[in-house]
């Protein structure tokens, strides 16, 4: 079900010195909008491609990035664009949370999250869920996930704490070359949200965090 946009708050004035309509607001909007998406989505080709894999894997990859991407669209229409509650964010990007029922234990409190945030928050949540499968706590029949963030608010600004926790998974190690998922969990995210993010190894289970303000996540 599509919702109406939402109008932008800054919009220079029209040449002729008349207002802009509602239906010029919401087309600059859109356009704006598109252009944000288009270029994520030119990002996410160059890099996927460019990391050294086979094709077939490199495209399945793609293909998987794109769909966490576009489950957090379609969260964000559902609100007219507008902040999304984080567990709605995260489950968007856990595009196959249903297949590990139970595994992957998600907590936290309602927290709003703006939809740059949101889309980054999706791609590093699908990142997270992806390396799981393939080498971490999901990669067998025994293994689990908590997922669990909280609001600090005595502290200025107010800062938000995200964290991935896998254990019973096989041991674990830092990979031998930093790739794209990987800056992507680590400094990328970090840099977006103005926070900061840490990935460790631990001997129970690779263990992610980021802490960042939550005016950044709601903007």
């Amino acid at each position: 079900m599509s919702a109406a946009l939402a109008p932008l708050e800054h919009i220079p004035p029209a040449p002729s010195g008349e207002a802009i309509s509602d239906d010029a607001l919401r087309m600059l909007e859109l356009s704006h909008r598109t252009k944000n998406i288009l270029s994520i989505v030119q990002a996410l080709v160059h890099q996927t491609l460019r990391e050294d894999r086979p094709m077939d894997d490199a495209r399945r990859t793609l293909g998987n990035r794109l769909v966490a991407m576009g489950n957090a669209v379609d969260t964000l229409l559902q609100t007219a664009w507008q902040p999304a509650d984080l567990e709605e964010i995260v489950r968007a990007g856990l595009i196959h949370h249903a297949s590990f029922e139970g595994r992957v234990r998600i907590s936290g409190a309602p927290i709003e999250v703006g939809a740059g945030a949101a889309m980054s928050l999706s791609l590093v949540l699908h990142e997270l869920e992806s390396n799981a499968i393939k080498y971490g706590a999901l990669s067998n029949h025994k293994g689990v996930v908590d997922l669990h963030w909280e609001v600090d608010a005595a502290q200025e600004p107010a800062t938000v704490t995200i964290e991935w926790q896998e254990k019973g998974g096989p041991p674990v190690s830092p990979p031998a070359r930093q790739g794209f998922g990987t800056r992507l969990i680590g400094s990328g995210i970090a840099r977006r949200l103005g926070g900061t993010a840490d990935c460790r190894f631990d001997p129970e289970g690779f263990r992610w965090s980021l802490s960042a303000p939550l005016a950044e996540l709601a903007s």
